[in-house]
């Protein structure tokens, strides 16, 4: 693959991927964080998904990221690049019947390096090329 990611690319390297546990326990399912609660009151709200379900969200976004493919990539300098996939993600319990589309973002430092989570959040945001 080459350097850097391109859009409608699969995300390099998702195998090893990290960051994604500690990234959606600190921030996008806890719902006492400053910027992170409102994303965990959308993960709750939408999809019955709460910090208990950290397990289930983790692996659903690592699967999806190995099958979506890139829909935004930005240029960081030094730092690399983020990579945008968005991930369909079925809801829990009574919201079982609901998939919603979860936005997913990327750091790669650089070619080779695995993905880091930056952040996850339900979006109603549709991509147009």
């Amino acid at each position: 693959m080459a350097w850097p990611p391109k859009i409608g690319e699969l995300l390099p390297s998702v195998d090893g991927a990290y960051g994604v546990r500690e990234k959606l326990c600190d921030y996008s399912l806890k719902l006492s964080h400053a910027s992170g609660g409102p994303k965990a009151e959308g993960f709750a709200r939408v999809l019955a998904i709460r910090s208990d379900d950290l397990d289930y969200l983790a692996g659903e976004l690592i699967a999806g990221a190995r099958t979506e493919p890139i829909s935004e990539v930005r240029d960081r300098g030094e730092n690399g690049v983020l990579c945008e996939v968005v991930v369909p993600v079925r809801g829990l319990g009574d919201r079982a019947d609901r998939v919603a589309r979860v936005l997913t973002s990327w750091e790669i430092r650089w070619e080779g390096d695995p993905p880091r989570l930056v952040t996850a959040f339900i979006t109603t945001r549709i991509r147009r090329r």
